[in-house]
């Protein structure tokens, strides 16, 4: 973050998810040139007015967990203008993407973004092989021993990559996360979360759940239709959303897309 800003301005964070890069460069998932369609949003963002202070990706980062894939991926942000925190999604590779996409000084991974203010707690809600989400015994004890380390004063956000709630789709409903009793009992005991921020869902999401904003944006590549029953494309461009967070613990936040849907966007697919 940078040291020029004034007290009072806010931290600018942009999350951008669910790349599903493939394991060529040209190849194509539902008709979309994934890289192609990721590279435009890259590009839209850095041309931000008021540029980022971090970057959230919040999982599926790649669709072929190869190292191949991976490493292409490192190319593409580590030429990104401010620091970028990477989490897992239900179709990564947690152990290559630790080891062949996060470098350790722009391209980072861990449990907490402190910040001025605020602070960031990133979690691995992945099973493997399984597109379902679930908070270990492991990862429900960082989360604890994560907020127990963070000031009172401090203004939380929580994020992994699974909903922790049912959004109203009923295919996508069978791949929340698991075990979200045990999540909200945990934070329950911290008043100074605020909100909840996750991936998977590739659309625009702003709700309240309880004391908690939940929030998600576009996948990169292609949109899943809100309220579907079955397996459903949205023909919505992709984006990503910024978050602005202000010291008095309130944040503002919009999501922006791109101004087309990718080319070849296959809108009778039934999945995959």
């Amino acid at each position: 973050m940078s040291s020029a800003r004034q007290p009072s301005a806010p931290i600018r964070i942009v999350q951008i998810t669910d790349f599903h890069l493939l394991a060529s460069e040209y190849s194509r998932m539902l008709g979309v040139e994934t890289q192609a369609s990721l590279e435009a949003v890259l590009e839209t963002v850095v041309e931000l007015r008021d540029p980022p202070d971090l970057f959230l990706l919040t999982g599926d980062l790649v669709q072929d967990p190869e190292a191949a894939t991976y490493r292409r991926l490192r190319r593409l942000l580590s030429e990104m203008p401010a620091p970028v925190y990477c989490l897992p999604g239900n179709h990564d590779d947690v152990g290559l993407m630790s080891e062949l996409l996060v470098d350790g000084r722009s391209i980072l991974q861990q449990a907490r973004i402190a910040l001025t203010g605020w602070d960031i707690v990133c979690l691995n809600s992945t099973i493997a092989n399984d597109p379902c989400g679930y908070l270990s015994d492991d990862e429900l004890a960082l989360l604890g021993r994560t907020l127990d380390e963070i000031p009172p004063a401090n203004h939380v956000l929580v994020s992994f990559h699974h909903s922790p709630v049912l959004i109203g789709s009923r295919w996508l409903d069978t791949m929340v996360l698991g075990n979200a009793d045990a999540l909200f009992a945990c934070l329950n005991r911290y008043p100074n979360v605020r909100g909840i921020i996750i991936g998977h869902v590739h659309q625009h999401l702003d709700a309240r759940f309880g004391p908690y904003r939940l929030l998600a944006c576009p996948s990169t590549c292609f949109q899943f239709k809100p309220l579907s029953r079955d397996f459903a494309l949205d023909p919505l461009p992709p984006g990503f959303r910024w978050l602005d967070l202000y010291p008095d613990g309130h944040l503002e936040t919009a999501v922006e897309r791109l101004v087309a849907v990718p080319s070849g966007l296959d809108l009778a697919s039934g999945g995959y």
